[in-house]
């Protein structure tokens, strides 16, 4: 028995709309996919799962019947799973033993629906704090609010600090509403605030407050979990035309307008009729998908094959049933300007496999342009998704927290303390950006971090 497809979002309504595209499984079928799970007796998708969840004891619990106590049994690992019911990339679903009949269990649809049938039957109930050491969390993203949970469950007072007017980072203001409703994620919120968790907002650590004032207000532990939310820049002549944005900043404007503005965009920033997004990543794929909502002729554009797109294989069908055009072995050699500085089309070079190196027993085949191949792309807008890095301004707000030579913050392997005494860093700013499910294990890993430093 194969997987069962998760119900989704007709195709017609969903390009008219922000409206949430994957509905997930319905409770018949919940059932009866949590009835397929083998329950080994090795679990190999928990070693697949960077959260160490223990994926046959919730999907046990479900199949008898109790949602509540299945939340309850995620929880134990994942302070957010109706994010990672919709947004992880299912590292356990691959590791699943049924993956080798091509029929790996449903875990990411079943954690979703545990995650909001279950919530519906429990209600918030505040952690009370068994100690006074006081912690102080820098960013609200993934890691910021994962680390949060953690230590709030563990019995200490935690404050988050957010630069933003809301709390949720990347979730927030990188992902957009068809993928991860904001109803869901103030929800998820909503429930690890009830641990005891304080949230303050438009607060710019290192300029409003300094790690220094929040060490004399009595924080005994600063975590920098500050993300890795800028673009990084490419040399692609052309790139600073008026239509030309970074994918950060397209889907932040876009995620920050009212519904009712969303059509008419046109108010807010220019965003032209045929659009080109060159990335094949998620990001990529979410500006490529979110210019499809807003009526736009859009174009994915990358220089490698279509099966090299990093991003889950559901969502790139989904682009593709809503129009989004994927572009692939094409390389952009420049973006071309108009009279008025603005774009004005997009060149481009063919690129195919070539048989490089080759012997009798073997063929080395790789990538190479395709000779004579140019081409222009008639686009006017231009989305440059080619990943995140973290923050330049780092080494200015915070100048003795230690930076590598890649620009992350240096932490130490054992201890994940920076430089700085008492001053942990983990997730993104550390590593650079990655998968969100990876971003929250590395906030519960800083916690248990500062965890161990505070009884010490």
């Amino acid at each position: 028995m194969q997987q069962p497809s998760v119900k989704n979002l007709p195709k017609d309504k969903r390009i008219k709309s922000f409206k949430e595209v994957s509905l997930g499984f319905s409770k018949k079928i919940c059932v009866e996919e949590a009835r397929r799970c083998p329950q080994c007796a090795d679990p190999v998708c928990m070693r697949g799962c960077p959260l160490g969840i223990d994926i046959p004891g919730f999907i046990r619990l479900l199949r008898e019947g109790d949602p509540k106590a299945a939340l309850e049994k995620i929880r134990e690992q994942n302070s957010l799973p109706a994010v990672c019911g919709r947004i992880c990339t299912a590292p356990c679903e691959e590791a699943c033993i049924l993956s080798e009949e091509n029929a790996p269990i449903g875990i990411r649809a079943l954690e979703r629906f545990v995650a909001d049938y279950g919530r519906s039957k429990s209600s918030h109930k505040r952690i009370g704090v068994r100690n006074n050491k006081k912690i102080a969390i820098i960013g609200s993203g993934p890691t910021g609010l994962s680390a949060a949970a953690t230590l709030a469950r563990l019995g200490y007072p935690v404050t988050i600090f957010e630069v933003h007017d809301l709390p949720g980072g990347v979730l927030r203001y990188g992902i957009p509403n068809f993928r991860l409703p904001k109803n869901i994620l103030d929800s998820e919120i909503e429930e690890i605030k009830s641990y005891g968790v304080e949230i303050k907002t438009n607060i710019l650590i290192g300029q409003t407050l300094t790690i220094e004032d929040l060490l004399k207000q009595g924080f005994q532990a600063v975590l920098l979990a500050l993300g890795a939310g800028a673009p990084k820049l490419v040399d692609l002549p052309g790139d600073n035309l008026g239509g030309v944005y970074y994918d950060n900043e397209f889907l932040m404007r876009v995620n920050e307008l009212k519904e009712n503005n969303f059509f008419k965009i046109e108010s807010s920033f220019y965003v032209g009729p045929r659009m080109a997004v060159i990335g094949s990543n998620f990001a990529a794929l979410d500006c490529a998908r979110m210019g499809v909502r807003l009526q736009r002729q859009v174009m994915m554009i990358f220089s490698h094959t279509e099966d090299d797109m990093q991003v889950h294989g559901q969502e790139k069908e989904y682009a593709k049933e809503e129009g989004v055009q994927l572009e692939s072995l094409v390389k952009p050699l420049e973006i071309l300007s108009n009279d008025h500085h603005f774009v004005a089309g997009l060149k481009c070079l063919r690129m195919d496999f070539a048989d490089a190196n080759s012997t009798e027993q073997s063929a080395h085949w790789e990538i190479k342009a395709v000779e004579g191949s140019e081409f222009v792309m008639d686009v006017d807008t231009v989305i440059l998704a080619m990943g995140q890095k973290t923050n330049s301004l780092i080494s200015r707000l915070f100048p003795k927290v230690r930076v590598n030579e890649r620009g992350f913050i240096w932490t130490d392997p054992a201890t994940g303390s920076t430089s700085m005494s008492g001053v942990f860093a983990g997730g993104n700013v550390t590593t650079g950006a990655g998968p969100v499910v990876d971003a929250i294990a590395a906030g519960k890993k800083a916690a248990e971090n500062i965890h161990r430093y505070l009884k010490g």
